[in-house]
């Protein structure tokens, strides 16, 4: 099989699904491709901030995505013991969407994927990225693909990576990567209701551990728990009871939660890492979502930024066909709109993170100080808020960022 199309995007995720479908409206012709054989159909939790909401808005769903879940105003920051530290409102923020979301992320990708097959994008499942095409001067001009044991070549005017923080695009691509491991890991997954939460979420936090509380819908709750440096075969073998007992002992609030979670298909492992890649284009090329930024969760920005990546690159490309230049000079204007907001919600994320869970005594003395302060500054904390939300308007100082981490009064 040989196709030849305007766009080729390889990864079918929610923030490619998106792309795909404001190009489409635009009249560009646009192939998804994903190694997956299909969506998974497995539920995961998945928290829409101030300017994912503002995306999912632009893209037409925002009353059905609104059904999914129960918004959420107040963000609760409590220690291990369950004292209150801070209380986050979101209300504080100027921005018609000053609230958060956690819903069904499959939902989400199922809602996105009717749109693009109404409109007549073309995803193509269990197709494996190869490697670049090039033309007689270097430049990407397609893709090599391997689907259903047999070898493809599609050729395109623009190749998007948009396959993960392990992106096999963006090593073709080039791009000069940075990535921090974190040794603290995650558990993920979906409960019971928990009654109580009405408008708000929490999250426990000490040394080496995290507790966050997402009220979903009216039927279940996102968990995300740090279990430090554990594997998680270390903690199956210590039995899903042993693990219950961690979590309700500092959250009693999950114990009728956790009643009918009796195995351990409802939760997902994983290690976080930040990377930072340098190049997000280069000619006919350009990367999109994890390929592009990987952060901390703690920041629960990660799709976040990339639906809002989606809307700029969909913008840039629309202007990119009409004068049909994909050099990375064309493509620059993407990255110059968008890689320095992913680098401030990143660092923030990074350091925020690193604040909760370390074990060190001074960086503990300043997360509390720096967490006071919050409680008491409400301008302080709408500022920190405005860059925990991605809905900032300018880069903030250094000053000011000594100020939010409790380093300057």
């Amino acid at each position: 099989m040989e196709q030849d199309v305007d766009v080729v995007v390889v990864g079918a995720g929610i923030p490619s699904l998106a792309l795909a479908v404001l190009l489409r409206d635009q009249g560009i012709g646009t192939l998804l491709l994903d190694a997956r054989r299909n969506i998974d159909s497995i539920p995961r939790g998945l928290t829409l901030q101030p300017n994912g909401l503002d995306a999912v808005d632009q893209l037409g769903l925002l009353d059905d995505t609104l059904k999914l879940g129960r918004p959420v105003q107040v963000f609760e920051i409590r220690d291990w013991k369950g004292n209150l530290l801070l209380e986050a409102d979101y209300g504080l923020l100027d921005d018609p969407h000053n609230y958060l979301i956690t819903i069904n992320g499959t939902e989400l990708e199922l809602m996105l994927r009717y749109q693009a097959e109404r409109k007549g994008v073309e995803v193509l499942w269990g197709a494996r990225f190869k490697e670049l095409v090039r033309d007689s001067s270097g430049k990407p001009s397609g893709v090599v693909i391997e689907n259903n044991n047999a070898e493809s070549r599609i050729s395109a005017r623009l190749v998007i990576g948009a396959d993960g923080g392990q992106s096999r695009v963006r090593a073709a691509m080039g791009s000069k990567v940075r990535v921090h491991k974190y040794e603290d890991s995650f558990i993920v997954g979906l409960v019971g209701p928990v009654s109580g939460l009405e408008g708000h979420a929490r999250q426990y936090q000490a040394p080496h551990h995290m507790l966050g509380v997402m009220p979903l819908a009216e039927e279940a709750t996102f968990v995300h728990h740090c279990v430090g440096p554990r594997s998680f075969d270390e903690l199956k073998n210590s039995g899903l009871a042993s693990f219950r007992a961690e979590i309700t002992s500092t959250a009693p609030e999950l114990e009728q939660a956790f009643s009918n979670v009796e195995a351990w298909n409802r939760f997902g492992y994983f290690m976080p890492s930040y990377v930072r890649v340098d190049d997000w284009v280069s000619d006919n090329m350009a990367l999109l979502g994890d390929s592009a930024h990987t952060l901390h969760p703690h920041s629960g920005q990660g799709l976040n930024l990339s639906l809002q990546d989606a809307l700029a690159l969909a913008r840039v490309i629309q202007q990119c066909h009409q004068i049909n230049d994909y050099s990375a000079t064309a493509l620059r204007a993407y990255q110059a709109e968008r890689k320095l907001v992913s680098d401030v919600v990143g660092e923030h994320a990074h350091y925020s993170a690193t604040y909760a869970l370390s074990g060190n005594w001074l960086v503990q003395r300043l997360n509390r100080r720096a967490l006071k302060r919050l409680q008491k500054n409400r301008e302080l904390l709408k500022t920190t808020l405005e860059i925990t939300a991605g809905v900032f308007k300018k880069k903030p100082g250094i000053v000011q960022l000594a100020r939010i981490g409790g380093i300057l009064p």
